[in-house]
């Protein structure tokens, strides 16, 4: 039996002395990464009060882009599909993969949310939440 990786988590830490900050950079079967377990000098931040300083904030952003790269670059397949007013789009792999437990990561600079509809040992769909117009960045890992 072989296990599937279903999530990758990378944690970060940012600032000096006693003022650090620490968050998890989470991406999921689904390949959209996200932020969790945001921790402040004085424990995890769950209230609507406590701001996260704007330094702190963009070395979240960054700790994104680093995964993001690194994914990139250690992809089994990678590429781009364009949507044009459009609610989905799909990719047709070169060589048939041996089986459907592949995990594709998507990425987009527009706001819209995407998923994978269909996936195949042939390839796979990516569904958007609303037609539109743009490029959507995948990165295949087997």
């Amino acid at each position: 039996m072989a296990g599937t990786l279903v999530q990758s988590e990378f944690i970060y830490i940012a600032g000096t002395g006693t003022q650090q900050y620490r968050w998890t950079v989470v991406v999921p079967q689904t390949g959209t990464p996200g932020i969790r377990n945001i921790q402040g000098p004085y424990g995890l931040i769950i209230d609507s009060m406590t701001q996260v300083p704007a330094t702190v904030f963009t070395c979240m952003n960054d700790s994104i882009l680093q995964v993001e790269g690194l994914l990139a670059s250690t992809s089994a397949a990678n590429g781009t599909l364009v949507f044009a007013a459009e609610t989905e789009q799909s990719f047709v792999f070169a060589t048939p993969q041996t089986n459907t437990t592949y995990r594709v990561q998507l990425t987009t600079n527009e706001f819209v949310g995407l998923r994978i509809s269909a996936q195949t040992t042939t390839g796979f769909t990516v569904q958007a939440s609303a037609a539109f117009s743009g490029s959507v960045g995948f990165d295949v890992f087997i």
